[in-house]
């Protein structure tokens, strides 16, 4: 159990440095429904990141992604090769953080946050967290580094992973249904404040991925 809890931590970590959904989440919380948004935010959520660990940890049990991270030379090269483009990523993130002075515009699809329906909270945190390029690769590898555990002990571990990944969006909306608008000041700050340095907390996880990813790939080349 310990070692199967250790392998989807640092994945859990990945998805839980997106900035992006706590900007989401803290928009919704500002809305008229934002009692029954909130926490269908959370749920959505936990649904995207729970059904991508689940079927992949299933589809790995068939066999469907055998080899997938085993140590082939021409695996290891393209693990490398990933690893380096999340660096120059991370640099790209760097460079449009100092060229907008600070000043980020919001993506188009977040101007209307705070006029989200429960429901349509549900779905777009599903897709984030469930189809997201990065969430959806991070979520897979978590599975996939349980395909030799037991079922319980996959369960657990998906179920603790979840939790992790999930704790950045479900924190606010615990403090703004404990708060009320008591809170809401304190999310605006922190809205704020991500919404200036979201380009920055990438550059710095891709970083660190992007560095983990061309460490193993080197391990595994040079051990054959």
């Amino acid at each position: 159990m310990g070692g199967a809890l250790a392998g989807v931590v640092p994945y859990a970590l990945g998805v839980a440095a997106s900035p992006l959904p706590i900007i989401a989440v803290i928009l919704v919380l500002f809305s008229d429904r934002a009692r029954l948004a909130g926490p269908a935010f959370v749920a959505g959520a936990l649904a995207g990141v729970v059904t991508v660990g689940a079927a992949v940890y299933v589809l790995t049990g068939y066999g469907y992604f055998d080899g997938d991270h085993q140590g082939g030379t021409v695996a290891q090269v393209v693990r490398i090769g990933v690893g380096l483009a999340l660096l120059f990523a991370a640099y790209l993130h760097v460079v449009r953080h100092r060229r907008a002075k600070g000043q980020h515009a919001m993506p188009k699809w977040m101007a209307s946050a705070d006029r989200w329906s429960p429901v349509k909270a549900s779905v777009l945190a599903l897709l984030m967290y469930g189809v997201d390029p990065k969430n959806l690769a991070l979520c897979a590898g978590a599975a996939k580094s349980l395909a030799a555990s037991p079922t319980v002990v996959a369960v657990v571990a998906l179920s603790v992973f979840a939790v992790i990944a999930c704790l950045p969006v479900a924190v606010p909306v615990f403090l703004f249904l404990a708060g009320g608008d008591r809170a809401a000041s304190r999310l605006d700050r922190l809205k704020t404040w991500l919404s200036t340095h979201h380009l920055l907390v990438m550059a710095g996880l891709l970083l660190v991925f992007g560095v983990l990813l061309i460490s193993h790939g080197l391990r595994g080349v040079l051990g054959h």
